[in-house]
């Protein structure tokens, strides 16, 4: 059980453990990355992943001016824009329909904008773009190998102002460990990064059953 000395990071990565084994274990995600599905997978996964990437960069917009949210929010981390250079690359549209999945989520990151909640925005942040430098820098690669995809439609993997993932994690924990947080926001941050991570395994088996039909026969 974590104490009132918990650095926030551990308690953290500690309290979000099984909810990001069960994203990272979702059938959808493991199949796209074993190479099962085919490359129309991975644009539905970039489609969706555009509509609430941008609801998160709104929010963060909404709540400029937070030093708390300023400590980590770097805007060199922002995807939407390389979003849309894949999907353009990958003849793909930043117009899909939303799956009621990611409808949910992308209302949940309007909410948090509109109410200025820093705490849950922090937790949403860490969740998404930490993921992304962390296990996220594979996929692209596993997408040019299993489905072709040129490397012009996986920008949104590359993060070329950092030169070492490890070292700008390991400073972003720093910073979230400095934040200054009442008893209540903690609580709140921390229940923020365990539904970020549901949001996640919810758009993933959103996308499971749209595609599903699709798929090869000794799949389903």
């Amino acid at each position: 059980m974590a104490t009132t000395t918990t650095l926030l990071s551990e308690q953290l990565r500690e309290e979000t453990r099984q909810a990001h084994e069960d994203a990272e274990h979702s059938v959808f995600m493991e199949r796209l990355l074993d190479g099962s599905l085919d490359v129309s997978a991975f644009v539905a996964f970039q489609e969706q992943a555009y509509l609430f990437y941008s609801a998160l960069e709104d929010a963060v917009d909404a709540c400029a001016g937070d030093s708390r949210l300023g400590a980590v929010a770097d805007r060199l981390l922002d995807r939407r824009e390389v979003l849309r250079q894949d999907l353009r690359a990958l003849g793909g549209t930043v117009d899909a329909a939303p799956l009621p999945e990611t409808a949910a989520y992308v209302a949940e990151l309007q909410r948090i904008g509109r109410e200025r909640d820093v705490p849950a925005l922090v937790a949403h942040h860490y969740t998404r773009y930490l993921g992304d430098l962390a296990g996220g820098q594979v996929i692209g690669r596993l997408m040019t190998r299993h489905y072709g995809v040129d490397e012009s439609a996986t920008a949104f993997y590359r993060f070329p102002h950092i030169d070492k993932p490890k070292r700008y994690r390991d400073s972003y924990r720093g910073a979230l460990d400095a934040m200054e947080l009442d008893g209540g926001e903690r609580r709140r941050l921390l229940l923020a990064a365990r539904e970020a991570f549901a949001y996640n395994s919810g758009v993933f088996d959103g996308l499971r059953r749209a595609l599903e039909p699709r798929w090869p026969a000794q799949l389903n």
